[in-house]
């Protein structure tokens, strides 16, 4: 499809900019400027820090997806687009094989095309990565693909064991971290292993993406130049080179800003007010994620979580609108604020499939809550719930969460003791086999990205893990596959998903995920605390403009930044 570039004004989160596009050949794309000047990036960390994309998972995209593109791209809503990669997917009758349509004239970074061969070859080595690698693609892969055809140079059929409506939304970088790797280039590498095949291509990587790599300094930096040849000239970038910075620490990447030692940064809700107030520029990446107290094992009979009446008191007990208001107060009217509450229960928001606006949502109700807590006895022989306090980069809140949610929990005789940790800490109780919480009951506030299919979430945060199998599991001879199995009934929970998991067409997958909203509303197997989007500060001569996709954190697309004014 003829694709055009025309004059347009672009509505950014912090002015109305009008871009007024250079003249255009006619019948073609639109000539940019040739690129200029060096786009520094600070943020929090790298993850594994591999130019091996199938080593790494979702947040290892910022390091090394620069160089590489998704299978199926992301419109500037978050949802999958037919404009990237791959042009179409369709699903057969009994939705067990999808046909990949790939878009002619992509070449990766040495000059060759992109073929099938290739994207059958991404899909291979993915799916064998079984010795550590994190990545949820290759995980999921490895569950639900079965195999991959060439049909010819720009289709392949992938064949899947059973219908997985998540299929699509894991070749997007939204939801999943699937790239595309050069099969020739790779196998014509020095070596005769695989492993000494890839140490020979973390040397030299290439890829199809808008940035070819340049060089990295482990544990300090990576560099790309600018891709003057990528396919999709409307994102070719316009800064000739891009540099990305580790830097964990929030004051420091504040400072680098200061200084000029960066030109963007991400920073969180107090960070943003602060060089808002400096004359900062500020961009806004929309609900990247959701803020998600979960009940830890509230399946477990043992704790008194399991009770749905204290998960019903503990989830009336909060005003989290309050919350809300204090955490995220709105700093500018042209920005508003970075944290709202959705309507429904968990993991639903603007933009999820199957989101309802008008669902209910639930209400601040401190006496109901109390007098729950004496209908079933708590009252008087109080437990202590211990409330993990942690944050993730994609919700620095995390800590003050739970101090809030601390506090009105003790209004109403609910007893807590907070206890400090980090991510990882909880993370390894939530994998364990069995999960690793106490009686009589633990918390803590996860950060869900937002996965736009929900289905997938769904799967990470409320299904039963493998070691757990419930009834349906048995009857159906299906698994379902959860990560943290969040839900306090798994049978139902699994159910639910079961049911949906077939669901090839959108429009049927987004009436069965409202329909798990609803079915599940009442079971309050967790809060949902807030949709937050993610701030980041520039300097206002640096970066003119910058469209990151929305709905998660991770795809970034630094090519999209502008350079402004003061860019040589």
């Amino acid at each position: 499809m003829q694709q055009v570039r025309y004059a347009v004004c672009v509505v950014i989160v912090v002015a109305s900019v009008c871009l007024i596009a250079p003249a255009m050949p006619q019948g073609g794309y639109m000539a940019w400027a040739t690129p200029r000047g060096t786009l520094r990036v600070a943020v929090v960390g790298f993850d594994r820090e591999s130019p091996a994309l199938w080593e790494g998972s979702t947040p290892m995209l910022p390091y090394i997806g620069n160089m590489y593109d998704p299978l199926i791209a992301a419109d500037d809503q978050g949802q999958l687009s037919k404009e990237g990669i791959v042009t179409d997917w369709q699903s057969n009758d009994a939705g067990d094989v999808v046909t990949l349509t790939i878009r002619s004239g992509v070449t990766f970074h040495n000059g060759e095309p992109l073929t099938a061969e290739d994207v059958k070859f991404s899909f291979e080595i993915w799916k064998e990565q079984t010795g550590g690698s994190p990545s949820l693609a290759g995980a999921a892969m490895r569950g639900i693909l079965k195999r991959v055809d060439v049909v010819n140079d720009q289709q392949v059929q992938v064949y899947l064991h059973s219908p997985n409506a998540i299929f699509p939304h894991l070749l997007s970088w939204v939801e999943g971290d699937l790239g595309i790797l050069p099969k020739h280039y790779f196998e014509a590498l020095p070596g005769q292993t695989f492993e000494e095949k890839r140490n020979a291509f973390v040397k030299q990587p290439i890829g199809t993406g808008p940035w070819k790599f340049v060089s990295r300094t482990v544990g300090t930096s990576i560099e790309f130049a600018a891709n003057a040849d990528y396919w999709d000239q409307r994102r070719v970038p316009q800064f000739a080179r891009l540099q990305l910075l580790k830097v964990p620490e929030l004051s420091t990447r504040m400072n680098m800003l200061r200084t000029a030692e960066a030109d963007l940064v991400v920073v969180d809700s107090d960070g943003a007010k602060t060089l808002h107030g400096e004359g900062m520029r500020l961009f806004v990446n929309r609900n990247v994620a959701h803020a998600l107290m979960m009940f830890y094992k509230c399946y477990d009979p043992a704790m008194v979580t399991h009770d749905v009446r204290f998960r019903t008191d503990a989830i009336l007990a909060v005003d989290r609108q309050a919350i809300v208001a204090a955490l995220f107060p709105p700093f500018a009217p042209d920005i508003g604020s970075l944290g709202a509450l959705s309507a429904g229960g968990p993991l639903t928001g603007p933009g999820v499939a199957g989101y309802d606006p008008k669902a209910p949502t639930y209400p601040y109700d401190p006496k109901e809550a109390r007098r729950l807590l004496q209908e079933m006895g708590y009252l008087k022989s109080p437990k202590t719930i211990t409330a993990n306090s942690f944050s993730f980069a994609s919700l620095p809140e995390g800590p003050k969460f739970i101090e809030a949610i601390a506090g009105y929990w003790e209004a109403v005789g609910i007893k807590v003791q907070i206890r400090q940790v980090d991510a990882t800490f909880v993370s390894k109780k939530l994998t364990a086999h069995p999960q690793d919480f106490e009686p009589p009951g633990e918390v803590g506030v996860q950060s869900p990205w937002y996965r736009t299919s929900g289905l997938n979430n769904y799967r990470v945060f409320a299904v039963s893990k493998p070691e757990i199998t419930t009834e349906v599991e048995k009857a159906r001879g299906l698994e379902a596959g959860g990560s943290l199995a969040g839900h306090c009934d798994l049978n139902k929970a699994d159910t639910l998903y079961l049911d949906a998991l077939g669901l090839m067409d959108p429009l049927k997958l987004a009436e069965a995920i409202q329909h798990i909203n609803a079915a599940t509303y009442e079971d309050y197997w967790a809060i949902p605390l807030a949709s937050r989007s993610e701030p980041w500060a520039a300097r206002p001569g640096i970066v003119s403009d910058w469209r990151p996709v929305p709905l998660g954190p991770v795809y970034l697309r630094f090519e999209t930044a502008l350079p402004g004014t003061d860019v040589l």
